[in-house]
């Protein structure tokens, strides 16, 4: 394939956005995740990381439509922290290996009010992919996967078709093999036991004929098929 990796996220994401509506605030940042995580095989580690995404997106939503006094709000504030701590490390394990892993940290994971925002809002973008994925739609790594099938399924096909094919040339040899040796049988009885009757002898001559246009037949349908 001409395309690079990232030009194949790219236009992922592009397509994504045309479906959905929904405009990317990170494309180079979730472009990168999703390529890493395609050419290391990790894509468990994507997936893990998209589901966490969409929960603390959504989470963070319920928590800012209920009071801070609220039953049950704490709770909401301690899973979402452990959420984030989960999808922090599950993103440094896919850019581990990138140059981009330092720009990462300054961008995303400081300490800091804009750093978090910018963090929230990365999310929010892998959480649009969830929701792709959730819909049926193919991920990346899934239609790789579905084409290698439908390709080794066609050249299975192809397989039994050129076995059918073989099975065809060699079943008319048969046969012909069979009706030529039972002309033969045919005209070695009639020489050493004659029929007696002119109904005998209708009926030998009729089966002969019938077997010198069954072996006739057969050569010239064997003939056709080799000359395509």
């Amino acid at each position: 394939m001409a395309l690079s990796n990232q030009s194949e996220m790219s236009i992922f994401l592009h397509e994504l956005e045309l479906s959905t509506g929904y405009q990317f605030i990170y494309p180079d940042a979730v472009s990168l995740i999703l390529e890493r995580a395609c050419i290391e095989n990790k894509t468990n580690i994507f997936d893990d990381l998209i589901f966490y995404a969409k929960f603390i997106v959504k989470t963070r939503e319920v928590m800012n439509r209920i009071d801070q006094k609220a039953e049950g709000y704490e709770k909401l504030a301690a899973e979402i922290q452990t959420s984030i701590d989960h999808a922090i490390k599950l993103i440094r394990i896919l850019i581990e290996s990138t140059k981009q892993k330092e720009e990462f940290e300054k961008r995303f994971f400081l300490i800091e009010t804009q750093s978090f925002s910018r963090f929230i809002e990365l999310l929010s973008d892998l959480s649009w992919i969830k929701n792709w994925h959730i819909d049926g739609k193919p991920m990346p790594y899934q239609t790789k996967s579905k084409i290698i099938s439908i390709t080794g399924k066609n050249e299975e096909l192809q397989i039994d078709e050129r076995h059918q094919n073989i099975q065809m040339i060699k079943s008319p040899s048969r046969i012909q093999k069979s009706a030529a040796l039972a002309l033969i049988f045919m005209i070695f009885f009639l020489l050493l036991d004659p029929p007696v009757t002119v109904l005998g002898w209708m009926l030998s001559l009729g089966i002969s004929a019938l077997l010198a246009y069954i072996i006739m037949n057969i050569i010239f349908l064997t003939r056709t098929k080799n000359s395509h």
